[in-house]
């Protein structure tokens, strides 16, 4: 048979196989879409469920609150007493009527929990009149209510109320134990348990890590929910997964799928489809292989965040109840700690990148002081910099209440200084100097060590680029921090550069950062 022959009987019989392919299929996706909806507000409604038993828990805990802070006397000795009686409370303050402080006593002595405590809700004190203008839709004076904010690693939960004074005192309370009241109103988490057979509900952090869950299903790794919902306040920053199996769902549609295929053609359509779906699939199998190792490291990455955020939490609750006397094991829970969060920077930028090549890095601006922002990332590299002689000094000149997203400023400043700490330990120096202008924020880190070899400057911020390759050098790392770390400041609506310098590496970062409006 010649050719040119074969060819046309070819273009006859799939160019209409290919016209009938398209009908069905988007029939069938229409289809599917339509159902999917339908299954996604099913499963919504049973989150809606829970978030209402999670909403009584608080509510429960609120009143106990209220009748615990309705006080007397605000002597120190009674106050400081809460904390021992009530297990929710983990630090109380008062405030008298024009929003200063009385307690813990601004004359002191304080005690390490009130230190700590003043320490991470500064911008409580920046803003005095915090609990005295807060109002409802309808405009009515609010007497008491919930206040987050953010500091380390999570979300702090702080409940007020104010007096017929118009005095204020309020508890920050301690979130194990408020999770613990919460996870004791929920479902048993046993598989077998048979609350909920098809499937599967995890309660998330902010940072969409697994608090806790139930149910029968197991679903694989970096498998996407079909349903999320929001909590409600205080804990907002959290939500609620469900993940449920496709066999449902599926069975749903194969008849109308199946229906729109037999009348999109017979035996010899379905065998030209295979036939081109072969070819099709030959051709992109490299680029399968290429999505799935990258899928591969996603799903182990999210698979190893779980874990070890509670690492993270039971070594941060066991470095705080430690006593002082064992200094030993401090510095084994200080290794712990340490390592751990180095982990977590090394996740927290396979995470990003993955993000970021699938079109879904976004940023979570919050009001800050971004020279808090990087003071406390100072803190945690600190220990490790100068146990290998690196002198830190901070220049700090944005003090400033402005709007930034806190968790992507910490992330670029943590490349940076993790890269000093690689690259540069015998420069012996860490210089950090911010600058606040309007609504710009300019950081510079700058070190003395080998510097940027001329013609790098640039590549250095490309996707797996090392300056280095060699195992024999002792450095490790991925690759992608200083390319993550520029997407996020360009994020930012700034940008991340390398300065000329004459001696080391020095890091230019600049972000937009404006001011938080001023309540009416």
């Amino acid at each position: 048979m010649r050719p040119t022959l074969i060819l046309t009987l070819t273009l006859l019989l799939a160019l209409p196989l290919a016209a009938l392919a398209w009908l069905g299929l988007r029939m069938a996706g229409q289809e599917r879409e339509v159902v999917e909806n339908r299954f996604r507000e099913a499963l919504t409604g049973r989150l809606k469920d829970i978030d209402s038993v999670i909403l009584k828990s608080v509510d429960k805990r609120e009143r106990e609150l209220l009748k615990t802070l309705e006080r007397d006397s605000y002597e120190a000795g009674d106050l400081r007493s809460l904390t021992r009686e009530s297990p929710l409370i983990h630090t109380v303050f008062v405030l008298d009527a024009k929003g200063n402080r009385v307690h813990p006593p601004p004359e002191g002595p304080l005690t390490a929990v009130e230190k700590e405590f003043l320490e991470r809700s500064g911008q409580i004190w920046r803003d005095k009149q915090l609990f005295y203008s807060s109002s409802d839709a309808a405009g009515v004076n609010i007497r008491h209510g919930w206040y987050t904010w953010y500091w380390g690693n999570g979300v702090n939960l702080l409940f007020w109320t104010r007096d017929a004074s118009n005095r204020v005192i309020a508890a920050e309370c301690d979130r194990s134990r408020l999770l613990a009241d919460i996870v004791g109103e929920l479902p048993n988490s046993n598989p077998d348990d048979p609350n909920l057979p098809h499937g599967r509900i995890a309660l998330m952090d902010g940072e969409g890590a697994v608090v806790y869950q139930w149910g029968a299903y197991d679903p694989a790794s970096g498998e996407l929910p079909r349903a999320k919902l929001a909590l409600d306040r205080p804990l907002n920053a959290w939500s609620l997964a469900y993940f449920a199996p496709t066999a449902e769902l599926d069975r749903a549609l194969s008849s109308g799928t199946a229906f729109n295929l037999i009348a999109g053609g017979g035996a010899l359509a379905l065998a030209l489809a295979g036939l081109a779906f072969y070819f099709y699939r030959e051709s992109t199998r490299e680029m399968r292989e290429a999505a799935e190792r990258v899928s591969f490291v996603n799903q182990v990455s999210h698979e190893l965040k779980t874990p070890l955020t509670n690492i993270r939490m039971y070594a941060e609750l066991l470095d705080r109840d430690l006593p002082d006397d064992d200094p030993r094991s401090a510095a084994h829970l200080g290794v712990i700690l340490s390592e751990s969060q180095r982990l977590s920077r090394l996740i927290g930028n396979v995470l990003t990148f993955a993000r970021q090549r699938n079109n879904k890095l976004n940023l979570q601006m919050t009001a800050g002081v971004v020279d808090s922002c990087v003071q406390l990332v100072l803190d945690h590299f600190r220990p490790a910099l100068e146990s290998k002689g690196v002198q830190v000094t901070f220049n700090a000149g944005a003090g400033a209440m402005v709007t930034f997203d806190h968790d992507a400023v910490e992330q670029i400043l943590g490349n940076l200084f993790s890269n000093v700490e690689k690259y540069a330990p015998n420069g012996g120096v860490m210089e950090v100097t911010s600058h606040q202008e309007k609504d710009v924020v300019t950081i510079v880190v700058a070190d003395r060590g080998p510097g940027i070899p001329k013609g790098q400057e640039e590549r250095i911020f490309e996707p797996f680029h090392r300056l280095s390759n060699k195992l024999s050098d002792g450095v490790a790392g991925t690759g992608i921090g200083l390319s993550i770390a520029r997407e996020l400041a360009r994020k930012h609506g700034g940008d991340l550069r390398v300065e000329p310098s004459s001696n080391g590496a020095r890091f230019h970062l600049e972000i937009r950062t404006p001011k938080v409006k001023e309540p009416a």
